[in-house]
C-alpha cells in the first residue's frame, strides 16, 4: 500500500507540474533549443565538408613541374607567388610553400609557392690584383663571387693576389686581370686567383683547419682562408638525392685538422659528406 501511495503520489505531481502552462512552455523551449543546436552542427558539417581534408605535400626542393603533377593528383592548386635567387639550390626548384607541408587543407585549396630565379643573375668581376687573399675574398663575396681555386707561384708578395682568372659567360672564354677586360660572370661562380708564394721557404706552410660538421660552402671558405684548397669530395652512402647534398656536412678530411698538421700553401684537402645528423 505504502509503495502504490508513493507511486500515485510522484506521477500526480508529474502531471501537475505537466498541466502548469508555464512549466509546459519551458520544457519545450529547452527541447527546441537542442533540435536547434544539433540541427546547426549537422547543417555546418555537411556545408563544410567536416573531416574532408588531406596533408600538404611538401613541395620544398621539387621542381615546378612535377609539383603540378603531384598537385593535380591530390585535388591542389599551385601559384608562384614569388622568385628569389639563390645558388644553394637549381634554378626553378620550390624555395618555400604556404600553406607548409603536412597542413590540413580541403580540396582545390590554393598552394602558394616561392621558386628560385630560372635566369641567375649575372655579375662584373672586380679587379682583386694586389690584395691580400683575405680581402680578396671578402670584395669577391660583396659581389656574391667565390673564390675558386688557389695557385701559388714564386713572388715576393706572400699570400698577395698577383693574378686572376674567371670565364666570362657571354664569350664563353676564361679572361684574365691582363686582359684589361672586365668579365660577366654568374653570381655564385668561382673565380680562380694566383697567389704569391714569398721568398722564404720556412713561411710556405699553413696549418689545416678541422672542417668536419661544416657544410660544404663553410668548408671551403674556411680552408681557403687557411690558403687550401678543397681536393676530392666524396658523398657516402646517406646521401641520395640533391636535396640531401644540400643539407650534407663533412663527415671526415684528409689530411686530418689536428694541431700539428701543417700542408704547404695551396695544397689540397679531400672531404668527404654525410647526411647532416
Amino acid at each position: 500500500m505504502t509503495q502504490n501511495k508513493s507511486e500515485k503520489s510522484g506521477s500526480y505531481y508529474v502531471k501537475k507540474l505537466w498541466s502548469n502552462i508555464y512549466i509546459r512552455n519551458i520544457i519545450y523551449a529547452i527541447i527546441i533549443f537542442v533540435i536547434i543546436i544539433f540541427a546547426s552542427k549537422w547543417f555546418l558539417s555537411c556545408f563544410t565538408r567536416h573531416g574532408e581534408s588531406n596533408p600538404v605535400p611538401d613541395f620544398k626542393g621539387m621542381y615546378v613541374d612535377d609539383v603540378k603533377q603531384i598537385a593535380d593528383e591530390n585535388n591542389l592548386r599551385i601559384e608562384v607567388s614569388d622568385s628569389i635567387f639563390t645558388i644553394n639550390s637549381p634554378a626553378g626548384t620550390v624555395l618555400e610553400q604556404h600553406p607548409k607541408a603536412n597542413t590540413q587543407v580541403k580540396k582545390n585549396r590554393m598552394i602558394y609557392l616561392t621558386i628560385n630565379c630560372i635566369s641567375p643573375k649575372k655579375v662584373e668581376v672586380p679587379n682583386v690584383v694586389g690584395y691580400s687573399l683575405r680581402q680578396a675574398k671578402a670584395v669577391l663575396g660583396s659581389k656574391g663571387i667565390k673564390v675558386g681555386k688557389i695557385t701559388y707561384k714564386p713572388d715576393m708578395a706572400m699570400n698577395n693576389v698577383i693574378g686572376q682568372i674567371s670565364k666570362d659567360v657571354e664569350t664563353g672564354r676564361f679572361v684574365t686581370n691582363e686582359d684589361n677586360a672586365k668579365p660577366i660572370i654568374y653570381f655564385g661562380d668561382d673565380v680562380e686567383l694566383i697567389v704569391g708564394l714569398g721568398d722564404n721557404p720556412s713561411e710556405c706552410y699553413t696549418y689545416v683547419p678541422n672542417v668536419v660538421g661544416r657544410d660544404i660552402n663553410e668548408a671551403k671558405s674556411i680552408l681557403i682562408e687557411s690558403y687550401l684548397n678543397v681536393g676530392k669530395i666524396i658523398y657516402d652512402s646517406t646521401i641520395k638525392t640533391t636535396e640531401d647534398k644540400q643539407n650534407a656536412v663533412v663527415k671526415t678530411q684528409y689530411p686530418s685538422g689536428v694541431a700539428s698538421t701543417r700542408r704547404f700553401l695551396g695544397d689540397y684537402v679531400d672531404i668527404t659528406l654525410t647526411i647532416k645528423k
